[in-house]
């Protein structure tokens, strides 16, 4: 792989980690998080929805970008399970990407024109089995790839074991969506922490 290629996926790491920490903490500064139980459909029509959950969404497919450069710079020293991991992850990752994308652009319309249709405990959508089923698949798709591809880029000792710890915990504590937001808010700091000191590897490669 051209150089190049490593330092444009260590840029997109490191700004997939500023995007995703700005999405997080605006998400509770901005919004009316306080409606997400009662009235989720007044936090999705807050003037602010697009511009937050936007945020998101560059920053997730940024580290789609930024784990192409994870994987190919240890590429010829990942055992058949650490290739497998990267593609359990990867898969897990367009899915969750496809959920944020659909959340930050459809939802204010389906909000806007019936906002029974996004209610968190009524609604005929949250309430649908396979809807649901698919929802909590996708993150945990994403969470227990990267824990086997995080493990065994562990191994190999092409990058900082620190950093590679820090993007698995991230991942499995923010990804799946189990956790209270503490819990969550500690898990995307890690994984941003993460990004950013594989994206500065990236960079600096000799």
């Amino acid at each position: 792989m051209n150089k190049n290629f490593f330092r444009i996926t260590g840029f997109a790491n490191i700004i997939s980690a500023v995007f995703l920490l700005l999405f997080w903490f605006l998400y509770a500064i901005l919004l009316p998080i306080n409606e997400v139980s009662t009235n989720y459909h007044l936090l999705i029509l807050d003037p602010d929805w697009l511009l937050v959950n936007g945020l998101g969404v560059i920053g997730f497919v940024l580290a789609l970008v930024g784990i192409l450069g994870i994987f190919f710079k240890q590429f010829n020293d990942l055992t058949e399970l650490g290739m497998f991991g990267f593609l359990i992850t990867f898969v897990g990752q367009v899915l969750y990407n496809a959920g944020i994308y659909y959340e930050t652009f459809i939802w204010p319309v389906l909000a806007e024109s019936d906002p029974n249709l996004i209610n968190l405990s009524s609604g005929p959508i949250y309430t649908n089995p396979a809807f649901f089923i698919m929802l909590i698949l996708a993150g945990s798709i994403y969470a227990i790839g990267f824990l086997i591809f995080g493990y065994s880029t562990y191994k190999t000792d092409t990058f900082s074991k620190w950093a590679i710890l820090l993007l698995v915990i991230g991942v499995v504590l923010f990804i799946p969506g189990f956790f209270p937001y503490a819990v969550r808010t500690v898990g995307i700091i890690a994984y941003a922490g993460g990004l950013i000191w594989v994206g500065y590897m990236l960079i600096k490669q000799k």
